[in-house]
């Protein structure tokens, strides 16, 4: 019984370890959680010019400014990662050309970014993606195309484009751009 006292807390201890994902574990996919994140480190630090346009049912609105929290604005981006390692068999790849990857969401897998595509510059750095997000359930329905631009692997503009919809209402659709100076 004293071996039984000394023994329990040692498995609880190895039991409450979450388990880590192996470090032998090569991304599928493009990174694009990690080019988002430097691009925050970034814009945190120089802080650019921005000039943002948004159309919200049809009503624009134009905003210059340096004051924004890039952790907020680009979360879309990061949720459009499919680099996980839950998604490795998920998505069928096309090497389009040297320069142009593309991903699609296989059939009978039910997962928000339905297709994705990365160009490169000749160097390898990333020139734009463009992704296309779908969620619907039987409350409602959104479908939202992303679309991100770098120049010397800098991002330069992105736009969100789509529409959301409830299950007893109309379609709302909004676009917003935005360009880096």
């Amino acid at each position: 019984m004293k071996k039984l006292v000394y023994l329990l807390p040692l498995v609880l201890f190895f039991a409450c370890q979450s388990p880590q994902r192996p470090d032998d574990f090569k991304a599928p996919y493009y990174d694009l959680k990690g080019y988002i994140d430097a691009q925050i480190i970034d814009l945190n630090r120089t802080k650019p010019l921005v000039r943002k346009d948004a159309i919200v049912n049809e009503e624009n609105e134009t905003l210059i400014t340096q004051k924004i929290d890039w952790s907020k604005e680009l979360e879309l981006f990061v949720q459009a990662d499919i680099n996980k390692p839950a998604f490795t068999q998920s998505y069928f790849v096309d090497t389009l050309s040297t320069r142009t990857i593309s991903y699609r969401l296989r059939k009978g897998e039910n997962l928000p970014v339905q297709y994705m595509e990365v160009i490169t510059d000749a160097q390898g750095k990333l020139e734009k993606i463009k992704a296309t997000l779908l969620d619907k359930n039987y409350l409602f329905e959104s479908e939202r195309i992303l679309t991100l631009e770098s120049k010397n692997g800098r991002l330069s503009a992105y736009q969100i484009e789509g529409f959301q919809q409830l299950f007893m209402g109309e379609p709302k659709p909004f676009k917003v751009t935005a360009i880096v100076q």
